[in-house]
């Protein structure tokens, strides 16, 4: 009877947990269900879209809700307005994030609004 009680508690216990995903599963490379995260482009995203002939068409191509008045940072230097997008070369790019008005001047100072960071390779 005890071996039985046991043998169902650990059952139970078992379904509990596989039931479960932890932080780890999800944020696994080969995992199949990936999480996108609206606020930046990742690597892959950038690979998958290699054919736009520049970073502010690619922008529009993978996210067209981002702001278009932004101030450019390279890195965490500021390169620019919106414009500047379109120097800027897609292979050498490995992120792009945007950051809001609030993030960006926590981070840089109150003088910036929204932006646009391309971190490069």
């Amino acid at each position: 009877m005890r071996f039985a009680v046991l043998a169902l508690g650990i059952g139970v216990a078992m379904a509990g947990c596989s039931a479960k995903q932890t932080a780890a599963t999800d944020q696994s490379a080969t995992g199949q269900r990936t999480t996108r995260r609206t606020n930046v482009i990742t690597l892959q995203e950038i690979r998958e879209n290699g054919t736009a002939p520049s970073l502010s068409d690619l922008i529009r191509q993978v996210r067209p809700g981002w702001p278009s008045n932004v101030t450019v940072f390279v890195n965490n230097d500021p390169f620019g307005g919106p414009e500047s997008l379109r120097n800027l070369s897609v292979s050498n790019t490995s992120e792009i994030r945007f950051i809001t008005k609030s993030e960006a001047q926590m981070k840089w100072g109150s003088r910036f609004q929204d932006v646009i960071q391309v971190i490069t390779r």
